[in-house]
């Protein structure tokens, strides 16, 4: 049995940690952060009843992905179905960032597929696990277009990112948009084409991915968390040059240069090709002068495939042709060049 006189000591202990904490707890709200107190004021926004999946509506969206449904980049795009399986989403486990909480708050704060809905979209971006600076600048983000009232429909998950391993999915997430206007590109490109041009385009086509390929693979540089955005980055910028090189040699636009100014392109990119093999130092992270000479001779590919295809759909133009993608590859050796 507890003596009244521990007992009392006991009640006064009691006593001294219940304001302590309290005290603590004052202190800690205090000292919160303004996107950590938004949080705290939307945590109990309810999600509408009716924005829900039924019973039948979730089965129907096995194996769904609410991001494809979204932007469609897999067929057509069907924003109120991907708030459907955004919702089913938050139940199951999913590494990618463009998964259930992280689409529903791009839905909400778009009103696109659900009725706008600023706190409940600043409740999910709560959420979603992230660096701390991306989630400050996502929910300031946020609160700010609730405070302007505003209307458009193209917030995204990568508006506010901070992060090298969220640069990496960003990257990737633009380069979709970006693949798909080449596409449209390629198309009004190849409109007045015959059969046997588009198939004599295979072989070039084909050179030139296998180059770009073999490019990012050994002259990006591969280590650090943003070497993902790197080498998609990289690959889409070779990619846009070809498609964009096309176009001039279809539009009669392509920049005209004389044999003579090859010659001068030519052995400068054969001079600064030898030396590079020469004088390599290992200050380029994971490019090697061996990875050079490998993307070298897949670009002479790239190049011979392309003159091929010229010479055919496009003859006369060799010259011009052969200098510009000499010109190009130029300026990529030379950022391997000792200084």
């Amino acid at each position: 049995m507890i003596s009244s006189k521990k007992l009392s000591c006991l009640m006064w202990l009691s006593v001294a940690f219940f304001v302590g904490w309290e005290n603590g707890l004052a202190a800690e709200k205090h000292t919160q952060k303004p996107w950590q107190k938004t949080c705290d004021r939307v945590k109990n926004v309810p999600y509408p009843p009716g924005d829900l999946p039924t019973a039948n509506e979730a089965k129907a969206l096995k194996d769904c992905s609410s991001y494809n449904l979204y932007y469609g980049f897999t067929g057509e795009a069907d924003p109120v179905k991907a708030r459907l399986c955004a919702y089913k989403e938050r139940k199951d486990s999913g590494d990618d960032p463009f998964f259930g909480a992280a689409m529903l708050m791009t839905i909400y704060a778009n009103g696109v597929g659900a009725k706008r809905n600023f706190d409940l979209a600043l409740k999910l971006a709560c959420e979603i696990d992230g660096a701390p600076a991306e989630m400050e600048g996502r929910i300031k983000h946020l609160e700010d277009l609730k405070a302007q009232n505003w209307q458009g429909t193209n917030f995204s998950l990568c508006d506010d990112i901070t992060s090298g391993y969220m640069q990496g999915f960003c990257a990737n997430h633009l380069e979709k948009f970006e693949s798909a206007k080449r596409e449209k590109k390629l198309g009004s490109i190849q409109t007045k084409w015959t059969k046997s041009d588009k198939n004599e385009f295979k072989a070039l086509s084909n050179a030139a991915y296998s180059y770009f390929d073999i490019h990012v693979e050994n002259e990006v540089e591969q280590s650090g968390t943003a070497h993902t955005a790197m080498y998609i980055n990289d690959k889409a910028a070779q990619e846009d040059a070809f498609i964009k090189t096309l176009d001039g040699l279809e539009k009669k636009s392509l920049p005209k240069y004389t044999v003579e100014q090859f010659r001068e392109a030519d052995a400068e990119l054969n001079r600064s090709y030898k030396t590079i093999q020469k004088n390599f130092k290992p200050e380029h992270g994971t490019v090697t002068k061996e990875g050079i000479k490998i993307t070298q001779r897949a670009w002479v590919k790239y190049k011979e495939a392309f003159l091929k295809f010229c010479s055919k759909k496009y003859p006369g133009t060799e010259d011009s042709l052969k200098t510009h993608l000499t010109l190009k590859r130029l300026e990529e050796l030379k950022e391997f060049l000792a200084e």
